[in-house]
């Protein structure tokens, strides 16, 4: 600026040197390059000798400027209400091209917008564009006579501040206020108000001598720094750019840029030539802006070895391990806190240190309670896919099934089984044993009762039942009951009522043993060991008495062995009733159960007593009961000569005896039906729970003669008494045919036979008795013809 005002002030001084001294060829000062812009008010207040006056006023200092591209360059800017370019600052480098174009200037004569030719001057008359140089002074002068009509403070101190030096000149009615707005400081040298536009020649007369003084600077008559800058007897000093002068006026420094407080620097502002830079502290470098800093990541050098993180610091680095990790004493390496090791964890089982914390773990087969610190036996019942019938007890690791009481768990160790407490064998029962839950009781057969024991049976006494309608005896049998009538009597076809029938007491029978009196009828019998003559009533001895006897006696479980006992006892009654010897009678002994046994066959013993001791060392079989299966062997084994039966052809009788006490288990019919046909007199006796269809399948005809039962094995012993094995090879039955007992020819008989077995016990005085003929004759009809009882007192 210092500078700017120099030049100004040799410009006034030329316009005053115009004014006072004559013209030469050549200017008389010479002064350095200088951008310089008249800006000249062309309002209607300026009037047309005005206006010259302006005009020759620019003229004249034109030519006291050393002109020139490279020396000082002028423009003319015209203003009013618009703003005109006369011509720009590169547009002439000779001073008659810008005579000639100052002469053509017209004015423009309408208001007086002072700022905005300010504006103008300053963004277009001093553009780099309209020929302005940098480094040059910029001088603008304002040459005006009135008020301006816009604002002008704003504007000229942006100009300033631009580097724009203005110079106002105002004349007449030009407002000081104005001009001061618009001038440069100090307004002494800037601001210039005359009377009228013809004294502004006056203000050159005070320039000339500075104008035309000694450039001290050009002589070295100065002590500045680095810069000189002449003006009319003087200098000033200036320094390049970036320094600026001191308070000596002299010497320079760099300017401090830092100072100004606008760098922005985050940590540390550095001034240099014609600026600044940022600089950051130790440990930290500069970002990409230059201005903001970041600290140095010495953990990307990536030699921190650090196992979880690497953490830069100022100037350095150290490790960090992640959380729930401590740091080892190595300050590299890195160890989860082992946090059950604080000794408050509280866990009921294991204390499982992990990231950050620890966690209750239960043994194996527990589960964590939502406590997360106690444990319950884990319920694998609970799951559903135990598949136990009854229950299900959880246990470590897993499950059992247990069955409800009175069951016992099956191989599969899941479904349940009933306990068959009847096969504990301790059950003592006669019949049968029921197991139920959580014991047994003892069954009857049918037509048997439990005795209050609870364990042994009776056969049912339906005849108690007091509705049999038995006219004479009520017999309870098996699921039933039937009527018997007294000896002399026959069961009618009603099965109830009796009618007599005891023919031989009525006849004169003749029968030498026996008389045996059937329905209409009678016949005669012989004892044992005899046969019946051709008579039909006298008795004759049997031919022969020799017999093979094969004995089946049942050694099954239900025989039990005190019982098989007393079988043992029969069985040697009934061989002391028989003639045994090589050529008389044979026996042998078959024992069955489940399977058959040959105890001795018919030739092993020739003795009584040699078979009766073999009978009592007979072990009890203690099986089932396959009577089926042992009346096979008997027919295809035991009367095989190989055993000791004789040969057919001798014709000596063979006979089978079966002794049982229960239901078979295998099918009896055929056997039974092959031992008959093979000739085979076949014995059935039973005993207790022996079924009577079976006894009468296997027992020979006639029926009564054969077959035989008791229900308790302590009367057998009397079986074996009433037993006679009749051995007479063919044996006979007379048969007589009798007369009706109620004709005539009958009651006379009747009275005949009584009347004289009356006197021989008379005469004997064994009975004494009167009886007339009539009353004898009531009582036949009482007894044999007229059963039905008489209501006669």
């Amino acid at each position: 600026m210092t500078r700017a005002l120099v030049y100004v002030g040799v410009l006034i001084a030329l316009i005053a040197a115009t004014e006072a001294r004559p013209k030469s060829a050549e200017p008389k000062c010479k002064s350095g390059p200088v951008d310089l812009v008249f800006i000249i008010d062309g309002s209607r207040s300026v009037r047309a000798h005005e206006f010259e006056t302006m005009r020759k006023f620019m003229i004249d200092i034109i030519h006291e400027l050393n002109i020139g591209l490279e020396a000082t360059r002028v423009g003319v800017v015209q203003y009013s209400s618009q703003v005109q370019n006369v011509f720009s600052l590169k547009a002439f480098s000779k001073p008659a091209q810008m005579v000639k174009a100052i002469n053509e200037i017209i004015p423009l004569a309408q208001g007086t917008m002072t700022g905005l030719a300010i504006r103008y001057a300053m963004n277009v008359a001093f553009s780099a564009e309209e020929g302005a140089r940098p480094n040059v002074p910029h001088v603008a002068v304002i040459v005006t006579d009135g008020r301006p009509q816009d604002r002008v403070a704003e504007v000229a101190a942006a100009a300033r501040e631009s580097g724009l030096e203005i110079y106002a000149i105002g004349v007449a009615r030009a407002d000081m206020t104005s001009l001061r707005a618009m001038a440069s400081p100090p307004f002494e040298d800037h601001v210039f108000l005359v009377e009228s536009f013809d004294l502004i020649h006056q203000f050159g007369l005070q320039f000339q001598d500075k104008l035309c003084a000694i450039d001290l600077c050009a002589e070295g008559k100065h002590d500045c720094d680095q810069i000189c800058i002449a003006s009319p007897g003087s200098f000033t000093c200036d320094c390049n750019t970036g320094y600026m002068l001191n308070d000596d006026k002299r010497t320079c420094t760099m300017i401090d840029y830092c100072s100004f407080g606008n760098d922005s620097c985050e940590h540390q502002c550095v001034s240099v030539l014609n600026g600044f830079n940022c600089r950051c502290n130790e440990g930290y470098s500069l970002n990409d802006d230059l201005k903001t800093c970041t600290m140095i990541d010495y953990c990307s050098f990536g030699n921190d070895s650090c196992e979880h993180e690497c953490v830069s610091v100022l100037q350095s680095f150290y490790c960090r391990c992640h959380e729930g990790y401590t740091l080892n004493e190595d300050e590299t390496t890195c160890t989860m806190i082992d946090y059950c090791s604080f000794g408050n964890d509280s866990c009921e089982h294991e204390c499982v240190s992990v990231l950050n914390g620890f966690n209750c773990r239960c043994n194996d087969g527990y589960s964590l309670n939502a406590d997360m610190k106690t444990c319950t036996m884990i319920d694998y019942c609970s799951f559903g896919n135990d598949s136990c019938e009854h229950e299900c007890v959880s246990v470590l690791n897993g499950f059992n099934c247990r069955c409800n009481e009175g069951y016992s768990l099956n191989d599969d160790l899941k479904t349940c089984t009933m306990i068959d407490y009847c096969s504990f064998g301790n059950d003592s029962c006669e019949h049968e044993c029921v197991s139920v839950l959580k014991g047994f009781h003892c069954r009857c057969k049918d037509g048997y009762t439990l005795s209050d024991d609870e364990k042994t049976c009776t056969m049912i006494d339906y005849c108690s039942f007091g509705n049999h309608s038995c006219d004479h005896h009520c017999v309870s049998v098996l699921n039933g009951f039937y009527c018997r009538c007294n000896v002399g009597y026959t069961l009618q076809e009603d099965g109830k009522t009796c009618q007599s029938d005891n023919l031989c007491n009525t006849v004169e029978h003749g029968c030498e043993y026996q008389c045996v009196s059937t329905p209409g009828s009678y016949h005669c019998i012989c004892p044992e060991g005899h046969v019946l003559q051709d008579d039909g009533k006298s008795c004759g001895t049997c031919r022969s008495s020799n017999i093979d006897l094969v004995l089946l006696i049942d050694g099954s479980k239900s025989v039990r062995p005190q019982n098989f006992e007393l079988v043992k006892q029969f069985v040697n009654q009934v061989v002391d009733q028989l003639d045994v010897s090589p050529k008389g009678t044979r026996v042998g002994l078959v024992q069955y159960s489940s399977r058959v046994r040959t105890e001795f066959p018919l030739s092993m013993y020739q003795t009584k007593e040699e078979i009766k001791k073999a009978v009592m060392n007979v072990e009890y079989m203690e099986k089932g009961t396959m009577t089926g299966l042992a009346l096979k062997h008997m027919v295809e084994n035991s009367f095989s000569e190989a055993d000791g039966a004789r040969p057919a052809e001798k014709n000596i009788p063979r006979v089978g005896l079966v002794f049982t006490d229960g239901r078979s288990q295998d099918d009896i019919q055929e056997w039974a039906k092959k031992a008959k046909d093979a000739g085979i007199t076949m014995y059935a006796v039973g005993v207790g729970k022996a079924v009577e269809d079976e006894l009468r399948e296997i027992a020979s005809e006639p029926m009564r003669k054969h077959f035989f039962y008791t229900a308790d094995f302590t009367a057998i012993s009397q079986i074996a008494e009433n037993l006679k094995l009749n051995v007479c090879a063919a044996e006979s039955q007379g048969e007589i045919e009798v007369k009706d007992p109620c004709a005539c020819e009958s009651l006379v008989e009747f009275q005949q036979v009584t009347m004289s077995t009356l006197d021989q016990l008379n005469q004997k005085h064994i009975l004494y008795i009167f009886i007339s003929t009539d009353s004898l004759n009531n009582i036949y009809f009482e007894l044999i013809c007229d059963p039905e009882p008489q209501n006669q007192s």
